[in-house]
């Protein structure tokens, strides 16, 4: 017991006064300890983006379904952001202890989220983000290269907090808005070549298509935000994608 108290007490910066390894116990077995007593901490999702991560009032937004399959599972994951409720009141979510937090602004931009990025990557300092950005852009008629632009500067950004944090990069959503819809196929189509250029072997990116399959005319409410079947789409694109990771 007391060697069980010493490992953890190494793992916890010396909170019990052990300064090293017990006698007779070798470095690489505490190491083993000290990655165990890591593999306890869940590891930090950050779900970023705009009002399709955010969800309105009413709707539990992907998050819930993510969280539901996540727990189904038994994966274990810490939700962060700075916000904790959907655009003018609480989401709706049956799931049981729904981790709330995430990091979703209705009908923000690129640009928007990323003068704010910094600040809430140090605040909450996740380990992976699911990043759904682009349909503001494109809506306000921002360009396609400034819109990249500004999701590489994003990564940029949270890999100064986090140099091994691991980025999940959507092919975001159509619309119900033929001209709209076009334009988003014509961003997406950037995406793997923008994830290939930013992934490191210590910050990887990954893309997640969450274009394919999604119907607006049947898995939105609106022509723009996913209802539960769309939300449901979502949250098994996103939880294929992390679940190895976590």
């Amino acid at each position: 017991m007391n060697q069980v108290w010493c490992a953890l007490g190494v793992a916890l910066l010396g909170m019990l006064g052990c300064g090293g390894p017990l006698e007779g116990e070798s470095l690489e077995a505490l190491g083993t300890q000290q990655a165990g007593v890591a593999a306890l901490v869940p590891k930090k999702v950050m779900p970023l983006g705009d009002s399709i991560t955010q969800g309105a009032a009413g709707h539990g937004s992907y998050r819930c379904q993510l969280w539901r399959k996540l727990t189904r599972k038994g994966y274990r994951a810490d939700f962060v952001g700075t916000l904790s409720t959907g655009y003018l009141g609480e989401n709706t979510c049956s799931s049981v202890w729904f981790d709330r937090d995430h990091e979703g602004h209705w009908s923000w931009r690129a640009d928007q989220v990323l003068a704010n990025i910094s600040n809430w990557a140090a605040s909450e300092r996740p380990d992976l983000v699911l990043i759904h950005l682009g349909t503001n852009d494109t809506y306000y008629n921002q360009t396609e290269d400034s819109t990249v632009s500004e999701l590489e500067q994003i990564i940029d950004r949270l890999r100064v907090v986090n140099p091994r944090v691991k980025v999940f990069l959507a092919q975001i959503i159509p619309t119900s808005g033929a001209s709209l819809s076009l334009k988003l196929q014509s961003l997406n189509q950037r995406m793997p070549g923008l994830a290939e250029a930013k992934s490191t072997e210590d910050s990887p990116v990954y893309v997640v298509d969450q274009w394919t399959g999604f119907n607006p005319s049947t898995d939105t409410y609106d022509g723009i935000h996913p209802n539960l079947i769309g939300e449901e789409k979502m949250a098994e694109r996103w939880f294929q994608a992390i679940r190895e990771h976590l």
